[in-house]
């Protein structure tokens, strides 16, 4: 494979375009901020009902089969000029969100809080850590812990773009011009979260800022620096796809520019491999870079390894749901342990969202995959734990492929991601499936005493007996199972800024207008600044089940600014700001621009060639949504 590097780096080479996009400032009051100084939100719940949706008319899904395919790279060392992938017009986007009336759906009051807990965690973050990874709350110091490039700056700008935090804005765009992202002195780089966080927060903080939906008085050479950053990364990961097979190394090198494979072992034999999910989430923002750069390279380096994990061999247990795990140098699947959970979860969430993102005979492909995989969801893992047939989870699978009686917070994106299905593919039966989801993953927050829900859960199926023997046994997890439906796992049972369940319940709210979804994420808003507030920024909670969260850990992680405020922050905000028609979120809440609408900043091709929209931006938008 040395002949795709050679052809991988005169490819990479990319000239960024100059933009002048039309401003568009936010008019309208300035709510109260809820502060420090007037004491600590406090939690209050109104919802004790248990989950009240089931899975009904659900039908079988005709899906095209996958057919393998191969990309053909250029095998010289010249230069070779970029292929052009942008649309002169777009097609008018596919209408996803509720109609609300005019003026409704949004409190500003909610929402303003929301930003101030922002203001209130960046605030620390300036004092004690700024320029470095994350803040310690605990101590008031910082780690480096994703290769010292200050990942909460930017994970967390296009939340602060959002929330119209202007001065913060401004401090982390002129930072961020001055990252080095070609070199770390922390060893290999692990490329998944090194793809979704960072050039996944330069691409959305490059297509909000040059939307024209959002306050641009910024500095317009430290705006266009986003996009340059994100490719300068990028070429750097590009070394990762330089396997046998193309399926991404876990890890790259930044000093020798080479792969670094992880390993997973069956029985007596030891395989280079790749979590499935970390192969399976570069999707939305290589293809989103390839339109905005003009550079195809991108998508074919991420699209070939795509092949092997939606084509997989063997076959899983069942239709779509892969396992964890593939061999990087045959492409083999080597486990079973199929699901939406962690290990697996944004491999699929990418299916549906690339489809989003611009239908192609390759996106497709990887709709009918992510439909064979619901299907199998329907048919196999959405299940009802004893003697609550109104209650759903969603199981994942052990190695063998056999179902397990348990679910991770992973899994709790599952909601949002299956409405975002029902809507775009107008497919109202999944809807069913999806508010399932969403309401089994409130089960599991609404039922512990600080309001937060655990790691990880387990149920007795319908003929009340567990997978793990030991639990079968454990009268602990039976009476509280036969309270509530689930147990959690010991040692499980942390809050650790999970963002899933928020995230579905943002999807539910947007998609069916229904105020209990917004109630859902208040009452979590509220319980995290009860349990996991203190008086620095925000933590980790020990035990969501008991009182006052048992104690906190010193850890506040960059997608607490990324995920947890921004989902939470669109739940409050008008519905509008970030539409779900204009906008696909990556696995870390970084919106970028669907290939539809106003999604042509990025014409390559003629037409608007400069990216700067040719007439008045919001009214663009409020057209082509049909």
């Amino acid at each position: 494979m040395a002949s795709l590097l050679l052809a991988i780096s005169p490819l990479l080479t990319i000239a960024t375009a100059a933009y002048s996009p039309v401003i568009t400032t936010y008019q309208g009051p300035a709510p109260a901020h809820v502060t420090e100084t007037h004491g600590p939100i406090r939690a209050s719940y109104a919802h004790p009902n248990q989950a009240t949706s089931s899975l009904t008319g659900i039908p079988s899904y005709t899906t095209t089969s996958v057919s393998s395919y191969s990309i053909a790279y250029t095998n010289s060392t010249s230069p070779a000029a970029p292929t052009a992938t942008g649309n002169g017009t777009l097609p008018a986007c596919k209408k996803i969100q509720y109609d609300f009336p005019a003026g409704q759906g949004g409190n500003a009051t909610r929402a303003a809080a929301v930003a101030d807990a922002y203001q209130y965690a960046w605030n620390a973050y300036r004092q004690y850590a700024f320029g470095k990874d994350e803040l310690l709350p605990l101590n008031r110091s910082y780690i480096q812990d994703w290769y010292g490039w200050g990942v909460t700056i930017v994970d967390g700008i296009d939340t602060a773009i959002v929330m119209n935090l202007t001065d913060i804005v401004e401090e982390q765009l002129a930072y961020i011009q001055t990252i080095d992202f070609t070199t770390t002195p922390y060893g290999p780089v692990e490329i998944f979260d090194t793809n979704i966080r960072y050039v996944g927060g330069l691409l959305s903080s490059h297509d909000l800022l040059k939307s024209g939906l959002f306050p641009n008085n910024y500095n317009q050479d430290q705006v266009n620096a986003l996009l340059s950053q994100a490719v300068s990364l990028a070429n750097k990961i590009a070394y990762g796809f330089d396997t046998p097979t193309g399926i991404a190394s876990t890890n790259v090198n930044f000093t020798s520019n080479t792969p670094v494979e992880g390993t997973y072992t069956v029985g007596n034999i030891t395989y280079n491999s790749t979590n499935t999910a970390s192969a399976g989430t570069f999707l939305l923002e290589w293809l989103r870079l390839s339109d905005l750069t003009g550079n195809d390279t991108y998508r074919q380096l991420v699209e070939r390894g795509e092949s092997y994990l939606v084509n997989p061999n063997p076959a899983p247990a069942y239709p779509g749901l892969v396992g964890t795990q593939f061999d990087v140098d045959s492409g083999r699947l080597l486990s079973f342990d199929g699901g939406w959970h962690a290990g697996v979860d944004s491999f699929l969430e990418y299916l549906i969202k690339s489809y989003q993102y611009e239908q192609t005979p390759t996106t497709t492909q990887y709709k009918n995959f992510w439909l064979q995989a619901v299907q199998s969801t329907v048919e196999n893992i959405a299940l009802h734990p004893y003697n609550f047939p109104d209650l759903t989870f969603i199981s994942q699978l052990d190695v063998n492929g056999t179902i397990t009686e348990t679910m991770d917070d992973y899994s709790c994106f599952a909601g949002g991601n299956l409405l975002l299905g029902c809507k775009f593919l107008d497919m109202p039966e999944l809807c069913d499936l999806g508010l399932a989801a969403a309401d089994g993953c409130h089960q599991t927050y609404n039922t512990t005493l600080t309001g937060l829900g655990p790691l990880y859960w387990g149920w007795y199926n319908s003929s009340n007996e567990q997978y793990d023997p030991l639990e079968d046994n454990d009268a602990a997890a039976r009476k509280f199972a036969a309270e509530y439906g689930y147990f959690i796992e010991y040692q499980d049972e942390t809050w650790a800024d999970f963002p899933e369940s928020i995230e579905s319940w943002f999807y539910a709210y947007r998609i069916t207008g229904d105020p209990r979804w917004a109630e859902y994420v208040w009452e979590v808003f509220l319980a995290i600044n009860e349990t996991a507030r203190n008086d620095v920024a925000f933590t980790h909670v020990n035990n969501v089940n008991m009182p006052f969260g048992g104690s906190q850990s010193n850890a506040l992680d960059s997608f607490f600014f990324a995920e947890v405020l921004k989902y939470t922050y669109l739940t409050f905000a008008d519905p509008n700001v970030i539409n779900l028609e204009q906008f696909v979120f990556n696995t870390e809440s970084h919106p970028v621009l669907v290939q539809c609408g106003i999604g042509d900043i990025d014409d390559n091709s003629g037409g608007n060639a400069t990216g700067a929209p040719s007439r008045n931006v919001r009214r663009k938008f409020e057209h082509a949504v049909r």
